[in-house]
């Protein structure tokens, strides 16, 4: 059905509606990024536990895992820039002796099989192999032990060529971008998936809500980079551009409902 001049104008856009708008104004009432930690506390890891925070980046979250559930850690992450910044982190926390650092990539992991209570893997697995990583994960876990997974993927609204430019400029494998891939991934090694939750566009509109406006200066960010990309790409370089204009567009990806980040809660087999 095509909508006409006549209704645009007359009645969808000439005629405030206070139902219709209401109906879109009002909070749904997003939750936010610290569900997450609400989510790992099911785990019911303890003082005796030790997880892994897989990808660890600066070890913000390894820190945070130890403070609120009394665990050990080992942080791994493949990148030297992350591992010098979590060292320093994890120093500057006091838990150098709660926390163990290692450089290493979550296919090939320095970890004793069945010595892991819990994982948390935060963001990370669109640039792994993943049935490498998740392989590792199922060895490295105890018998029983869960995996939380936060993970963004593709929804049918991202187009192809969008999808391609994305990929490309924030190192992601495609496949991994799919949730059905990533589901039989994890069956396939070994998982039960025991819990799957869409937080769509939640966290987002939550940081909008409490005053955040990141998704304001992404926006500004991406008009200037657009109009200036010729002059952009001459004196950074294309990969540069492109890998800058990505993760302004990524937020935006997610509020327009072309990327869906997702929780998972995963499950080794056993006791």
């Amino acid at each position: 059905m095509t909508t006409t001049v006549e209704e645009l104008y007359g009645d969808f856009w000439g005629r405030v509606d206070p139902e219709f708008q209401e109906a879109f104004g009002t909070s749904l009432k997003p939750r936010g990024a610290d569900m997450l930690y609400d989510v790992f506390a099911g785990f019911g890891v303890g003082t005796d536990d030790t997880v892994l925070d897989a990808g660890c980046r600066d070890a913000i979250y390894a820190v945070e895992l130890v403070r609120r559930f009394g665990c050990r850690a080992v942080a791994i992450d493949p990148v030297p820039l992350h591992i010098e910044r979590a060292h320093r982190r994890v120093a500057e926390a006091g838990l150098a002796d709660r926390i163990t650092v290692h450089q290493a990539g979550m296919e090939d992991m320095p970890i004793e099989s069945g010595s892991i209570a819990a994982i948390w893997c935060r963001d990370v697995l669109n640039h792994v192999n993943l049935p490498a990583s998740l392989a590792e994960c199922h060895r490295v876990l105890v018998p029983g032990g869960r995996m939380l997974v936060y993970q963004t993927f593709a929804t049918d609204k991202m187009e192809l060529r969008e999808a391609a430019r994305l990929y490309t400029a924030l190192a992601m494998v495609p496949e991994n971008m799919s949730p059905t891939t990533f589901e039989g991934t994890a069956r396939q090694v070994g998982f039960v998936i025991e819990q799957r939750d869409p937080i769509d566009s939640e966290w987002r509109e939550r940081w909008i809500e409490d005053g955040d406006h990141q998704m304001l200066e992404d926006l500004l960010q991406v008009a200037r980079m657009r109009r200036r990309e010729e002059d952009l790409v001459q004196r950074f370089g294309r990969e540069r551009y492109e890998a800058e204009l990505a993760g302004a567009v990524w937020g935006i990806y997610q509020m327009l409902g072309k990327l869906c980040p997702t929780v998972y809660v995963l499950r080794k087999p056993g006791e």
